[in-house]
């Protein structure tokens, strides 16, 4: 959502109980979007929840079924109904177990996406407002994040080959990163055009060729015809 103050794209930044633009600083409500030191934290958080139910799910189900199985089978005088229930046990042990830890494990994915999102969207927002360029120092302090884990969010953004970020290395040694709307457009020399001689006509006025071939010729025809007149 826009900042109603710098009208920019910015995501907000929660400072104690407040939400502020990660672009020029302004206040901005709570419900406007999700704080960028927020975003991507519930969902990594299920995960993480997802992930320990699963194994809690898979190795207590498998132990349980085990246990089961075992005493139904040394009770029973014969058969194998302990090994059938065991077996079932541990197959909706195993099943519910896998379904855990693969959503665990998309849940942490999504608020890995998500955090990295509005990272990038604060980074654009806040060279935005620095004339087009940002430095770990001045990301870390809009984002509230350590200045290497801003570097290494610039970084990343740089590693990407989609031209939308540059680093630049100042005279006193500090690192910007220089941020640009679209992936930059190299230009590449086009096919040669094939050069065309133009016959002037009606209206048309003679090349620079043109005129100094009809010389060239001019000034042949006048040497031929004094050979012929010396020969006479």
């Amino acid at each position: 959502m826009n900042c109603p103050n710098c009208k920019q794209d910015a995501p907000t930044v929660v400072r104690g109980m407040r939400a502020y633009c990660t672009a020029c600083g302004a206040p901005r409500s709570l419900l406007d979007d999700t704080p960028v030191n927020v975003a991507g934290k519930p969902a990594r958080i299920g995960g993480v929840a997802a992930s320990v139910l699963g194994w809690v799910t898979l190795l207590g189900g498998l132990l349980v079924a085990f246990t089961v199985g075992a005493l139904i089978q040394a009770i029973a005088d014969a058969g194998i109904v302990g090994y059938l229930v065991g077996s079932f046990l541990g197959g909706f042990a195993l099943l519910f177990g896998v379904l855990f830890l693969l959503g665990g494990r998309a849940l942490r994915k999504t608020g890995t996406e998500s955090e990295q999102s509005a990272h990038e969207l604060a980074a654009f927002a806040v060279a935005r407002r620095k004339g087009g360029s940002v430095t770990p120092a001045e990301l870390s302090h809009a984002i509230r994040i350590p200045e290497p884990e801003a570097e290494a969010i610039l970084t990343t953004l740089c590693k990407r080959g989609d031209g939308r970020v540059s680093l630049e290395v100042d005279d006193d040694g500090t690192l910007r990163y220089f941020m640009h709307e679209g992936p930059l457009r190299i230009a590449t020399p086009g096919p040669s055009r094939p050069r065309m001689r133009v016959v002037p006509g009606a209206g048309a006025s003679a090349s620079p060729d043109t005129e100094d071939d009809d010389a060239l010729a001019e000034a042949e025809a006048e040497e031929a015809q004094g050979r012929s007149r010396r020969r006479r």
